[in-house]
């Protein structure tokens, strides 16, 4: 426990950042709860589909990071469903996986040498809305410590995340913005790719990529999730 209460005396407070987020992960929840890699997202669950708004992660391979969907059917992920409907804290070895799990899920953990996973988050219902963490190599040994572990963990990331997605939210100012460009973010909202983007309107993804980059730096912001989560 003093590694915890040292953990969450270096929680970061006030507007927090992606950037602030990874630092305490990396450092003081490490030594707390020891991993080798980290994915942590904050998301909307709509029809039986989730849509991700902000995503991050520490330690993964650049083609894992890439292979993640924006948005998929909440069907098609046994794991992620199992979790969502219990809100429990789960463990999966690929060596004896769970019941729950699908072999996608078995598969990929075995391709980017994921090793041991454990996850859970927190779910808001009013909002249809919630934080899901997953910590990847970790110990296989004492499981039931690994959960204990999660639940304290979870609701301190899930109240940085909607921290970040606070001052998202106050930072954006779509007057700034060319008629244009608010016709780019309304596609975009919708979750539609630059391809399917620059389709609709008859120009290059390179032009849509450029249109995107311009909207960004007029708005103080990096990323496209960092949009769309402020304004869904």
């Amino acid at each position: 426990m003093k590694a915890w209460v040292a953990a969450l005396s270096t929680v970061p407070t006030g507007p927090i950042t992606d950037d602030q987020i990874l630092i305490w992960v990396e450092g003081p929840l490490r030594r707390f709860f020891p991993f080798q890699r980290f994915l942590g997202g904050y998301g909307r669950l709509s029809g039986g589909r989730i849509r991700m708004q902000t995503l991050l992660t520490s330690g993964h391979q650049a083609e894992f990071i890439a292979s993640l969907e924006d948005a998929f059917n909440l069907a098609s992920r046994g794991c992620f469903a199992w979790w969502v409907q219990n809100r429990a804290a789960f463990i999966l070895n690929p060596s004896c996986p769970p019941s729950f799990a699908t072999e996608r899920e078995v598969e990929e953990i075995r391709r980017f040498s994921l090793g041991v996973v454990a996850a859970h988050g927190v779910v808001d219902p009013f909002a249809n809305a919630g934080t899901y963490i997953s910590f990847s190599g970790i110990a296989a040994e004492h499981p039931d410590r690994t959960r204990a572990s999660l639940n304290l963990v979870a609701p301190v990331l899930h109240a940085l995340f909607l921290a970040t997605q606070q001052v998202a939210s106050s930072s954006i100012d779509l007057s700034k913005l060319t008629e244009r460009q608010r016709q780019l973010v309304d596609l975009a909202l919708m979750g539609l790719p630059d391809k399917t983007i620059a389709t609709r309107l008859g120009i290059s993804e390179n032009t849509v990529g450029n249109h995107f980059r311009g909207i960004y730096e007029r708005l103080g912001i990096t990323k496209r999730s960092q949009l769309i989560a402020a304004l869904k």
